[in-house]
Protein backbone atom coordinates (compact mmCIF):
# COMPACT_ATOMS: atom_id res chain seq x y z
CA UNK A 1 0.00 0.00 0.00
CA UNK A 2 1.63 3.17 -0.67
CA UNK A 3 1.75 6.33 1.43
CA UNK A 4 -0.72 8.27 -0.18
CA UNK A 5 -2.87 4.84 0.53
CA UNK A 6 -2.37 5.32 3.77
CA UNK A 7 -2.29 8.91 4.84
CA UNK A 8 -4.60 10.61 6.75
CA UNK A 9 -4.13 14.02 6.15
CA UNK A 10 -3.74 16.18 2.71
CA UNK A 11 -2.03 19.47 1.79
CA UNK A 12 -2.32 21.22 -1.44
CA UNK A 13 -1.93 24.30 -2.93
CA UNK A 14 -2.98 24.55 -6.41
CA UNK A 15 -2.47 21.77 -8.25
CA UNK A 16 0.29 20.79 -5.91
CA UNK A 17 0.01 18.10 -3.09
CA UNK A 18 1.50 16.55 -0.01
CA UNK A 19 0.02 13.52 2.20
CA UNK A 20 0.91 12.34 5.63
CA UNK A 21 -0.41 10.64 9.06
CA UNK A 22 -0.13 13.46 10.22
CA UNK A 23 -1.00 17.78 9.27
CA UNK A 24 2.45 18.62 9.97
CA UNK A 25 3.36 15.22 8.40
CA UNK A 26 1.40 16.42 5.03
CA UNK A 27 2.28 20.12 5.07
CA UNK A 28 6.52 19.23 5.38
CA UNK A 29 5.40 16.81 2.55
CA UNK A 30 3.79 19.41 0.23
CA UNK A 31 6.30 22.37 1.06
CA UNK A 32 9.41 19.79 -0.58
CA UNK A 33 7.39 20.26 -3.83
CA UNK A 34 6.67 23.73 -3.70
CA UNK A 35 8.29 26.62 -5.17
CA UNK A 36 9.72 29.27 -2.89
CA UNK A 37 6.96 32.39 -4.20
CA UNK A 38 3.51 29.74 -3.83
CA UNK A 39 0.95 32.45 -4.71
CA UNK A 40 -1.96 30.09 -3.48
CA UNK A 41 -3.09 29.30 -0.45
CA UNK A 42 -2.32 26.59 1.36
CA UNK A 43 -5.27 23.93 3.13
CA UNK A 44 -4.83 20.79 4.94
CA UNK A 45 -7.88 18.63 5.66
CA UNK A 46 -8.46 14.69 6.56
CA UNK A 47 -7.71 12.18 3.96
CA UNK A 48 -9.04 8.33 3.70
CA UNK A 49 -11.42 8.66 5.93
CA UNK A 50 -15.02 9.38 6.56
CA UNK A 51 -16.19 13.62 7.26
CA UNK A 52 -19.50 15.22 6.59
CA UNK A 53 -19.61 14.95 3.10
CA UNK A 54 -18.10 11.36 2.35
CA UNK A 55 -18.59 8.97 5.81
CA UNK A 56 -16.75 6.52 7.18
CA UNK A 57 -18.71 3.81 6.00
CA UNK A 58 -18.07 5.09 2.10
CA UNK A 59 -14.37 5.34 2.62
CA UNK A 60 -13.78 1.99 3.85
CA UNK A 61 -15.95 0.95 1.36
CA UNK A 62 -13.97 2.70 -1.70
CA UNK A 63 -10.70 1.67 -0.08
CA UNK A 64 -12.05 -1.91 -0.08
CA UNK A 65 -13.52 -2.10 -3.28
CA UNK A 66 -10.17 -0.22 -5.25
CA UNK A 67 -7.86 -2.55 -3.09
CA UNK A 68 -9.75 -5.69 -4.94
CA UNK A 69 -10.64 -3.43 -8.69
CA UNK A 70 -8.58 -6.22 -10.59
CA UNK A 71 -11.58 -9.07 -9.38
CA UNK A 72 -14.95 -7.09 -8.99
CA UNK A 73 -17.86 -8.43 -10.26
CA UNK A 74 -20.22 -6.17 -12.33
CA UNK A 75 -22.26 -5.40 -9.55
CA UNK A 76 -19.57 -4.15 -6.95
CA UNK A 77 -17.82 -2.61 -10.36
CA UNK A 78 -20.73 -0.16 -10.64
CA UNK A 79 -20.90 0.45 -6.96
CA UNK A 80 -16.85 1.47 -7.48
CA UNK A 81 -17.87 4.26 -9.71
CA UNK A 82 -20.91 5.40 -7.72
CA UNK A 83 -18.72 5.75 -4.72
CA UNK A 84 -15.96 7.50 -6.83
CA UNK A 85 -18.55 9.40 -7.79
CA UNK A 86 -20.18 10.81 -4.47
CA UNK A 87 -15.71 11.08 -3.29
CA UNK A 88 -15.20 13.36 -6.01
CA UNK A 89 -18.82 14.93 -5.21
CA UNK A 90 -17.69 15.47 -1.54
CA UNK A 91 -13.92 17.15 -2.68
CA UNK A 92 -16.14 19.67 -4.47
CA UNK A 93 -18.57 20.19 -1.62
CA UNK A 94 -15.85 20.44 0.54
CA UNK A 95 -14.00 23.07 -1.29
CA UNK A 96 -17.33 25.33 -1.75
CA UNK A 97 -16.86 25.12 2.24
CA UNK A 98 -13.74 26.98 2.02
CA UNK A 99 -13.75 30.91 2.77
CA UNK A 100 -12.55 32.60 0.55
CA UNK A 101 -9.06 34.04 -0.01
CA UNK A 102 -8.64 37.79 -0.94
CA UNK A 103 -4.69 39.14 -1.89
Amino acid sequence: MSHREKAQFRATAGAQQGFGATPQEALNALMSVLPDDVPTPIVIWPYNRGDAFFTDAQQARLQELNSRRNTLTDSEREELERLIEASFEATIARTQTLPLVKS
